[in-house]
């Protein structure tokens, strides 16, 4: 029996993270130059979203080796809407770019169960700061084929 995973992305907890360890080290004499010194270091926030978006890809593609996601959402925007989805990506950038609200500052928190192949996860960015609530599934291909 496979476990549920978690999966986070959230650039603050990553900074702060960062932030002890420069502390720690003696690098940074503060917590708030330790802080900065974090955040200015972009190598780092690439190296930790590019494990994000592999560890994405591999919960993707145990739920759809196609590609072929149902997406709904709940709670969404400033004015709460819900709905759903049919998405079709290859690659974590892809969900990303087609399920995600158009903006460059999110936080990501999910769990994914591999019993039954769902993912869910909550979303928060500027217009969402309380979250948005998100469970994703396989998809029949012959739906998406049709648009």
């Amino acid at each position: 029996m496979q476990q549920e995973q978690t999966l986070t992305w959230d650039e603050t907890e990553i900074a702060n993270t960062r932030a002890a360890e420069l502390l720690a080290a003696d690098i940074a004499e503060t917590e708030e130059e330790a802080f900065s010194m974090a955040l200015s270091d972009t190598d780092v926030m690439q190296w930790e979203f590019d494990d994000f978006k592999e560890q994405l890809k591999a919960i993707l593609d145990d739920i759809s080796p196609e590609g072929f996601f149902y997406v709904e959402g709940r709670n969404m925007g400033w004015r709460h809407l819900s709905g759903h989805a049919d998405i079709k990506a290859d690659s974590a950038e892809g969900y990303i770019e087609k399920a995600f609200p158009k903006t460059s500052e999110w936080t990501f928190r999910g769990t994914y169960d591999p019993q039954i192949k769902a993912l869910d996860y909550t979303l928060y960015h500027h217009d969402a700061p309380t979250g948005e609530f998100y469970t994703v599934i396989a998809h029949n291909e012959m739906v998406l084929k049709k648009e």
